[in-house]
Formats: structure tokens, C-alpha cells, sequence
């Protein structure tokens, strides 16, 4: 598993390079440096976005729970997503990071932690897709994109859909319980086995959620779908800054591309070499230049190591 991991980086690293040899390499970098002290406006503007992923997941807890302030709450979400962002485990690995920091610093519950992460990455997974979707209308209707990467989006879009439906039947059977009997099979349970009880109050905890907490959900589902589209102003703060002006229609073919090209190439680490070669087909189709793709794809790199490696240092600094 190992090797099989530094060979996806290794590859990932080798089509970033070639993406931006065969790009102009000085043009790029003359648009990244021309934003300067413009990069912390960008950095600094995906609060937006976080401000409504972050109420997307508080609204995927009961309201009996007692949670820390949103700032806290925030802290603990972004450990999380700086190892989903980090490691190749389909942006899932950290979710259970997210509900441990919750306990440790704040006291949360366990059980009601692990739970939220769960019903939160489903109304993610939905709202995702209604984004998606209306990208993919707009995109298909009003831009010419060749047969391959039409195909391409829509069978992504598809992949996602399908992944949705699986994960909602999974919580149907208890997805906890389930987790422990496929461990059973491969004779990997010892450890879970003494934590058999809490597994089924979890699987318990998200089935009583999704039959007593509807308007919960559907608001998170909601603050999900706001912050999808909020990402729109990140596109077009960034391509203002380098010298392209959009409209929003453009705004979220752009997004909406990225978001579908990291999706189907989940398993690359940071969808490294896959970003930026998203950057550069989609505005190259757009008529606004491959290498301004580039450009965007690595300015959006910027602004994610850095909120990354602020969740890293919130992770390492929880109590263990």
C-alpha cells in the first residue's frame, strides 16, 4: 500500500511539472507574483466559504448537544480537513480526527461527534451534487467543451451520485456495525471488539437524526449548498486580481470543473498535477488562456497549504 502511495504522488508530482513546463512557466509565475500583498486577501476571503461548511456540520448534531462557540468549532473542523487535504483517503480520513479534537479540547461527546461527521459528509455528498448539477447544465448549454471531457464531467458526475446513493445505504444497514462484521471477515476486530456497544449507539444516534432532526439536516444541506457556491468568489477574486474579469456564469463552469476533476481524482494527495490540469483545460475552453489556468490552480494551492498547515498545527497541538 505503501509503494502504491508514493506512485501516485510520484506521478501526480511529474504531471505538475509537466503541466507547467508545457504551460509558459515565466508567464505564470509573473501572475502569481503580481498579486502580492493581494494573496492574503485571497487566503483570507475562503472564510466565507468555511464560515458555511462549518455551519454545515454543527447543524448535523442534535440540538440537545452542548457545542463550543463557531470560532472553536471551526478550529476543530479545520484538523480534520487539513488531513483530508493531506492524505489519500477520499477526504474521509480526517472526519474522525474532527469529532476527537471536539472531545478533547471541548468535551463533546464521542458518540455524537463520530455521528455528525457522518450525516454531515451526506448532506456534503448531496448538496455537492446539486452544485454540480447546475454547473454541468450551464456548462453543457452555453460552452463548447470536445466529446471527451463533456464525457468525462458527466461521468464523474455520475461516480458521485452513485457514491451518495451507496453511502446512505450503508448507513441504512449501520455503517458502524457493518464496519466491525467486514473486520470480523478479514479477522482485523480485536480492536473494535470491546467497542461493539458504542458502534451501534452510533449507527443509532445517525438513524434517530435523520427521523427526528429533518429541518436540522435540510439546514445543513443548505449551509453546504451556500458554501459551494460561495467558492465562486474565490474564482473570481483570483482572476480579477491576475488581470481576467468573469462573469458569474463563468465563475461556476470554473468552480464546478476543479470540484469535478478533484472528485473523480480523489485519491491523488492535494490533487496534486489533477488541479492544475483542470486550471488549464477548462480555461483554455473558455477562451481565457491555459496558463492563466495554471495560474488559478496554484494560487488556489497557496490559499489551501496555508489553511491546511493551520489545521495541521491545531491537530498537533490537541491533546492526544
Amino acid at each position: 500500500m505503501n509503494l502504491l502511495k508514493r506512485a501516485i504522488l510520484i506521478i501526480a508530482a511529474a504531471l505538475f511539472v509537466w503541466i507547467v513546463a508545457k504551460s509558459d512557466p515565466l508567464l505564470i509565475w509573473r501572475q502569481i507574483v503580481s498579486l502580492n500583498w493581494r494573496i492574503l486577501v485571497v487566503i483570507a476571503a475562503y472564510l466565507i466559504i468555511y464560515y458555511f461548511d462549518t455551519m454545515g456540520w454543527r447543524w448535523a448534531f442534535r440540538r440537545e448537544v452542548q457545542l463550543p462557540n463557531l470560532w472553536r468549532f471551526f478550529l476543530a473542523r479545520q484538523a480534520g480537513e487539513a488531513l483530508n487535504y493531506t492524505t489519500p483517503t477520499a477526504y474521509i480520513g480526517g472526519e474522525p480526527v474532527k469529532a476527537l479534537v471536539l472531545k478533547k479540547r471541548y468535551g463533546v461527546n464521542i458518540i455524537d461527534g463520530l455521528s455528525s461527521v457522518v450525516i454531515a459528509k451526506t448532506s456534503l455528498f448531496l448538496s455537492k451534487i446539486v452544485f454540480l448539477l447546475v454547473g454541468i447544465i450551464l456548462a453543457l448549454r452555453l460552452f463548447k467543451f470536445d466529446s471527451v471531457v463533456a464525457t468525462g464531467i458527466l461521468w464523474t458526475f455520475l461516480g458521485i451520485v452513485g457514491l451518495l446513493v451507496f453511502f446512505v445505504f450503508l448507513q441504512k444497514k449501520g455503517l458502524f456495525m457493518l464496519g466491525l462484521k467486514i473486520a470480523r471477515k478479514f479477522k482485523l476486530s480485536e480492536v473494535f471488539e470491546d467497542k461493539k456497544a458504542h458502534l451501534e449507539e452510533i449507527d443509532a444516534a445517525i438513524t434517530n437524526f435523520y427521523l427526528k432532526e429533518r429541518l436540522r439536516f435540510f439546514r445543513s444541506f443548505l449551509s453546504h449548498l451556500l458554501g459551494w457556491f460561495a467558492g465562486l468568489i474565490e474564482v473570481y477574486i483570483i482572476l480579477y486580481f491576475l488581470g481576467i474579469q468573469v462573469d458569474w456564469i463563468k465563475a461556476l463552469v470554473i468552480e464546478v470543473f476543479f470540484k469535478t476533476a478533484n472528485s473523480a481524482f480523489f485519491f491523488v494527495p492535494a490533487a496534486l498535477g489533477v488541479q492544475e490540469g483542470a486550471g488549464y483545460a477548462v480555461l483554455a475552453a473558455l477562451g481565457l488562456g491555459g496558463e492563466i489556468g495554471v495560474a488559478l490552480s496554484i494560487v488556489k494551492r497557496i490559499r489551501e497549504i496555508t489553511w491546511a498547515g493551520f489545521g495541521l498545527f491545531i491537530y498537533w497541538t490537541s491533546p492526544k
